[in-house]
This record gives C-alpha cells, structure tokens and sequence, in this order.
C-alpha cells in the first residue's frame, strides 16, 4: 500500500500551518501529516487532530516532539516515560504513544481522504524539555520508525518527489 504517493518537496523556502502557527518549512525538508494518540488507541479516529512533521532520514530515533506540542497540538498529555535517551548531555523522556501517519494526495502535501497508517514504535518516543532546543521546529519522524515498520522509501531527486509504502509493493 502507497501511503505517500509522489509527496512533493522544495528547493525554496516555504511554510506549513501547525495548529498554532504558520511553520517555516527549510528547502529539501520532506513535510507529513501526523496525528499523536494514547499507545492503546489501535482504530484511527477521524477526528484526530493532525499536525506537520518532518521526514528525516537522518533522525536516528523513531518521533521526536518538544514538550509543548503533544498537549497543544495532539491534545495528548505525555505520560508514562519508560526510558529516556541523553541529548547534550540532559536527558530526553521517551514516552508510549501511537503515532499516525496520514497518506497525502498525489502530488501535494495535503492529506488525503484516506485512513492513516498506526506506526508501530516500540522504544516510545522522545519529548524534548522545553528548555532544551529540539531538533526542529515542527516534530520529526526519524528512519528507525521507517526500518521498525519496514516501509520502503522512495526519493526521486530529479522530480523533488517522495514515496512511500508497506512491505510487498514494487
């Protein structure tokens, strides 16, 4: 299954509306659409509330989030810290959560109509304290959670296009 069909990405500059803002969206970034949910919550609800986030393969962890966005964003307390990763030497919460990531239409960044993918991210995922710079300034989906869920990731440099997809497809 395809879930980001010819995703576009930018040589320029441009933005994205987050929830609470219009974000900065820096040339060569990969921009998806995401929603937060308790660990447990295995049917997607329509009305999810989604938000950016950006599609970095050189993010070695699965999710990582600042403090403020969970509870603003995904109306999702952080809760349940089970271990903790060290960034600058301070210590990073992981916390059990699902993440949802939501198939685009075909040539744009919007998500489309379709239901959204439940990655499964068995180490949790990294909230940053807000007094500790977080990597980006929109959330960050990192390779271990394209690995972890073996989805196949296809770049095509020469058209600035992104795809996506599920084990078994071509």
């Amino acid at each position: 299954m395809k879930i980001l069909d010819r995703l576009p990405f930018f040589e320029a500059r441009s933005a994205v509306w987050a929830p609470d803002q219009l974000a900065t969206v820096k040339p060569y970034q990969i921009i998806v659409t995401v929603s937060l949910t308790p660990r447990e919550l295995m049917d997607p609800d329509p009305g999810l509330p989604r938000f950016p986030a950006i599609l970095d393969t050189g993010h070695n962890h699965n999710f990582a989030i600042s403090e403020t966005h969970p509870r603003s964003w995904a109306h999702l307390t952080p809760a349940g810290s089970r271990h903790q990763i060290r960034v600058q030497g301070r210590p990073v919460p992981l916390i059990n959560a699902g993440l949802w990531l939501f198939p685009n239409e075909p040539r744009h960044i919007t998500a489309s109509g379709r239901s959204p993918m439940r990655l499964a991210l068995p180490e949790g995922i990294a909230v940053y304290p807000d007094d500790l710079p977080s990597p980006a300034r929109l959330p960050i989906i990192g390779l271990r959670a394209l690995a972890t869920n073996e989805l196949r990731l296809i770049v095509n440099g020469k058209r600035r296009l992104v795809t996506l997809k599920t084990r078994g497809w071509f």
